[in-house]
């Protein structure tokens, strides 16, 4: 006998159609009759309470089951993600809640093998991001400040995550888990029903710390979202015909990633005709807000590192070559944008003039080498000189400089 016998009894006794009812549930004649055939393994329950609606019927509602995720994911990571998408496939309702420390977490970050300190907001913002088309899981941040670090202290933490959970509304059934160690340790502080994901790690065999020690070693396993954070960027800059261009992508293509090009010189092309001598005081902020939307995608999409063609001092010396003066939001991108690695190419190889290029004497070669030096110094941006005129060997030098970056030696 089937579950759904009854509707088929008040659809007869009402004398309505298959099709009457279809038509006003908003569902197709075939999806009604399997779904009254017990056809449908997990039916819509938007469609069983439109048919109750129209059959006058009450809708057997089933109560709502809760459960809660708590971690640091610092960083997030795959495992995480299996665990958080295993345990909201089980519930109606998944809260997910970054629990942070400022003490803990700097302690972290000083014994961990990355490059910057990942914050508060960035750890939300992967959560948020890494879950936003999934409409039953929340994230929230619990602050554990002054609180004893795990895995002690679990009484005056577990009183605070009551009152947190209290505020926020959050009754679980469930709280989910992948550390074996911790679930007797939740029922008995929280009195919640503890369930274990992977606890062995054979599905998704990761740690954070296994990621803050070496990323790139676990660069599979870090999410798409969170990639963006460890990338390690490379900006090549120098004199006209200092062979930058052709260096970027020379090294993009060895290194597998992505290169975000000049954006100076398609502006040149595509709003002055072609010709640097049009250009003015004026158009320095758009070549720069160019450049870094260029910078930020070629990040987004990397490999473990991103070249970039050019940086903001770069253009922050054009500007004080052509305009006798630097200009302010070129700076403020200078401040805002600090790569991992800066490459100065030496201006001694062939000038080539290629219509855009104004700087082929050695004299002015040679100003604006220094000036880009002098500019380098007063921002206190670290750099590295290359200056052998050979284009294999800069080839060369370049690719070891990349490869000590990553820790590949």
């Amino acid at each position: 006998m089937s579950s759904f016998d009854y509707l088929k009894s008040a659809i007869k006794q009402q004398g309505c159609t298959l099709q009457q009812v279809a038509q006003a549930c908003g569902m197709t004649k075939g999806y009604l009759s399997q779904l009254l055939n017990a056809k449908i393994k997990s039916p819509s329950a938007q469609k069983l309470e439109a048919i109750h609606r129209f059959l006058n019927l009450d809708f057997p509602r089933r109560p709502k089951k809760t459960g809660v995720v708590f971690g640091k994911f610092y960083p997030l990571h795959t495992g995480h993600i299996y665990l958080i998408q295993r345990a909201c496939s089980q519930v109606d309702e998944l809260h997910v809640v970054l629990n942070y420390d400022e003490l803990r977490d700097r302690k972290l970050f000083e014994d961990s093998a990355m490059s910057g300190q990942p914050t508060v907001s960035d750890r939300l913002r992967w959560l948020l991001q890494t879950f936003k088309y999934q409409k039953n899981i929340r994230i929230h941040a619990f602050n554990e400040q002054g609180m004893e670090p795990y895995p002690h202290g679990w009484d005056v933490w577990s009183q605070g995550v009551k009152s947190f959970m209290a505020e926020k509304g959050i009754e679980p059934d469930l709280i989910y888990s992948s550390e074996a160690q911790d679930v007797a340790l939740y029922r008995e502080h929280l009195g919640i029903e503890t369930l274990l994901v992977d606890p062995d790690r054979s599905f998704m065999a990761i740690s954070g710390e296994q990621i803050r020690q070496n990323p790139f070693h676990y660069w599979d396993y870090i999410p798409t979202e969170v990639k963006p954070f460890f990338v390690r960027t490379v900006a090549l800059i120098g004199g006209e015909s200092s062979g930058k261009s052709t260096m970027v992508n020379k090294l993009a293509n060895i290194f597998n990633t992505t290169s975000a090009w000049e954006y100076g010189r398609e502006y040149v092309f595509s709003h002055l005709g072609g010709d640097e001598m049009a250009l003015q005081y004026s158009d320095y902020d758009k070549i720069a807000l160019g450049q870094a939307q260029y910078i930020d995608f070629a990040v987004k999409y990397a490999n473990k590192v991103a070249f970039i063609d050019t940086d903001f001092v770069t253009s922050q010396a054009f500007c004080i070559k052509y305009h006798g003066r630097e200009h302010a939001f070129v700076q403020a991108m200078i401040d805002e944008y600090r790569f991992d690695l800066v490459i100065l190419l030496k201006n001694n190889t062939p000038w080539v003039a290629d219509g855009l290029r104004s700087l082929g004497a050695p004299g002015d070669r040679n100003d604006f080498q220094q000036l880009l030096e002098s500019l380098l110094i007063k921002n206190d941006i670290p750099y590295v000189r290359i200056d052998v005129a050979d284009y294999d060997q800069r080839f060369l030098q370049s690719i070891e400089l990349v490869r000590d970056l990553l820790g590949e030696r």
